[in-house]
């Protein structure tokens, strides 16, 4: 061990949400202690994200906004398969920025990655596997392996921003959880026309498809059963291809080429309470949501958001205590319910194919398209939370 030394404050999980927490924290003048399990804070990873207004400000006022590789989305095509009903979202229905920005993870990690290790103030550990978090009113107190070596340290503050299960249920107790029925194909999908810059969502009895357009191709996601999904998998190129055109239509032009195809689960993991005595759960560790409005890692930066404008105003003397703690969980709470509800009810209502549901669906998107200030109310929702 180490001797169980004080340090200012720990920060558990080097993605993201807990990567731009640090730099954050570090930038209104609090010493930081990342510790992530990974080698590295870059990962060979090619997941597509889609990160809207309000967390492109958040990462630029951090001076952590990655200008390269990243292609923002102008428009957005939402309809329903088989149905009369849509509506599309334009930037000029926002604050006259773009409705979104798409990018890969691995682009992002680079870069914060970059802003994290010219910080004095940031101490990255790699290769640090969290076994422990102790929470106490007095100090928290943190243990970890790292060569072999079991470590701890104390801490007025401890931030678990680390996605996996089970540390964070040890620390704050079992989420409410539900596995959706659906799980998500993803791949890269090119078509015979200009991708430009226009997202696409489509919503269907299966569940929702949607077409994320990054650097002159489209990431698809498209959700169903597992069954079927490893069926899609398995299908020729061209079957696969035939099959998309069916769902999706023409809108998007004529597919012609699909690689990468991989597909994950989808699950709703709500934690009871993100707080316990000198802890605080943020991101993928206090919620994990389906992706079907693209609100889950956006709301994790908005908890970082809150966070660090919470100490950079004046409550850094008493770091960690029981009035701050509740006073972030109060600040965050009709965002995060707000968030989890609406995706939540966007899953449920549109993955079916009933038809007084299909009728009313249908209705509520030529209403969206007639009323501007309607569109308007949605896209600072979804640019910047509740």
């Amino acid at each position: 061990m180490d001797g169980g030394h004080t340090t200012p404050l720990i920060l558990v999980g080097g993605g993201p949400v807990g990567t731009a927490t640090a730099i954050g924290l570090v930038r209104a003048g609090i010493p930081v202690r990342l510790l992530e399990a990974r080698p590295s804070l870059r990962a060979a990873d090619q997941r597509t994200l889609a990160l809207t207004q309000g967390s492109r400000e958040f990462l630029e006022g951090l001076g952590a906004w990655p200008h390269r590789g990243v292609t923002p989305i102008d428009e957005i095509h939402v309809s329903q398969r088989g149905r009369w009903g849509q509506t599309v979202l334009e930037r000029d229905d926002g604050t006259g920025q773009a409705l979104g920005y798409v990018l890969l993870y691995n682009t992002l990690m680079a870069h914060l990655d970059e802003v994290a290790r010219s910080l004095p103030g940031l101490s990255l550990e790699m290769g640090a596997e969290v076994t422990e978090v102790i929470p106490d009113w007095s100090r928290a107190t943190v243990v970890w392996c790292a060569a072999g070596q079991e470590q701890r340290a104390d801490s007025p503050l401890v931030l678990v921003a680390d996605g996996g299960r089970g540390l964070t249920e040890r620390v704050f107790g079992a989420p409410h959880e539900k596995a959706y029925d659906q799980v998500a194909l993803v791949a890269r999908v090119e078509t015979d026309q200009d991708v430009r810059h226009r997202a696409f969502e489509r919503f269907t009895a299966q569940g929702p498809v949607a077409l994320l357009p990054l650097e002159g191709r489209y990431t698809l996601i498209w959700t169903g059963t597992r069954e079927v999904t490893e069926e899609r998998l398995a299908w020729a190129e061209s079957h696969f291809l035939a099959h998309l055109q069916e769902v999706f239509g023409d809108r998007a032009g004529n597919f012609r080429r699909v690689e990468a195809r991989n597909w994950f689960p989808l699950s709703l993991r709500v934690l009871g309470s993100v707080m316990r005595p000198r802890c605080l759960a943020l991101g993928n560790a206090a919620q994990t949501m389906h992706p079907v409005a693209g609100q889950g890692l956006n709301m994790g930066l908005r908890d970082a958001a809150t966070l660090v404008d919470m100490l950079r105003d004046g409550q850094q003397s008493d770091l960690g205590s029981a009035t701050q703690l509740a006073s972030y969980v109060a600040a965050r709470r009709r965002d995060r319910y707000g968030g989890i509800g609406l995706t939540h009810a966007l899953v449920t209502l549109f993955s079916n194919d009933w038809p007084i549901l299909s009728e009313g669906r249908s209705m509520g998107l030529a209403a969206l398209n007639a009323l501007p200030w309607a569109r308007r109310t949605l896209t600072r929702v979804m640019s910047f939370g509740f």
